[in-house]
């Protein structure tokens, strides 16, 4: 994982933090877009995803099959320039459920199947470590 912030507001609003070559999260302070996704102690967010053009569809087609995201932009790379565009997704949730994957299966599936541990995602995500 990276964890690399990219860019943080003016007046600190959001921070867009970079979490894998292809993935990068934008975190608002508060839910002032509607996104619907905030929970008691975590912010709402809004995901990145980089591809190439020829990947659009099928990376479409994942996001609305096995995460559930059905709002998502097609757009020039923002964030995560080393792509020939990024696909900005909303209604994602942080984490998997048994009705829906969330985050942590995109990030699972865009790290080549790698397992992430709860505790390395939880800080990569909201910088949460738990001390033991």
């Amino acid at each position: 994982m990276i964890n690399q912030k990219i860019k943080l507001s003016p007046h600190g609003n959001f921070q867009v933090t970079k979490l894998l070559e292809t993935v990068a999260i934008c975190e608002a302070q508060e839910d002032r877009y509607n996104w619907g996704n905030a929970t008691e102690d975590k912010p709402a967010f809004i995901v990145y995803l980089g591809c190439q053009k020829n990947e659009v569809a099928s990376k479409i087609r994942y996001l609305n099959n096995a995460l559930g995201c059905y709002w998502c932009e097609v757009r020039q790379p923002k964030y995560l320039k080393d792509f020939e565009v990024e696909i900005k997704v909303r209604d994602l949730t942080r984490y998997s459920t048994e009705e829906r994957n969330g985050l942590d299966f995109l990030l699972w599936a865009e790290n080549d199947y790698d397992y992430i541990e709860l505790d390395e995602y939880n800080y990569y995500v909201s910088d949460y470590m738990p001390r033991y």
